[in-house]
């Protein structure tokens, strides 16, 4: 369903989450590897914010205990491993 603002400006669309959508979005927040991973700060940009004129933050997902961004996947990988893997 999409949108035509000049059509009916009083009408707005919107889209009801599939169930396979919802399913996908559970398993995420479902995820063990936040029994490892830590929820990472937004950090400012102001120097970017002021060059693009809006407000830019920076996921820094580098300050997770391993250092690294790749942990959520790594993690993911180990977990779903045999234990001959």
């Amino acid at each position: 369903m999409s949108a035509n603002p000049s059509a009916n400006p009083s009408r707005v669309a919107v889209e009801v989450p599939t169930t396979a959508q919802n399913d996908y979005l559970r398993k995420i927040l479902t995820a063990r590897v936040y029994d490892v991973a830590r929820e990472t700060e937004l950090e400012r940009a102001p120097n970017l914010s002021a060059r693009l004129s809006n407000r830019v933050f920076l996921k820094r997902e580098d300050n997770q205990p391993v250092f690294s961004f790749k942990l959520r996947g790594a993690y993911n990988k180990m977990a779903h491993l045999t234990p001959a893997q």
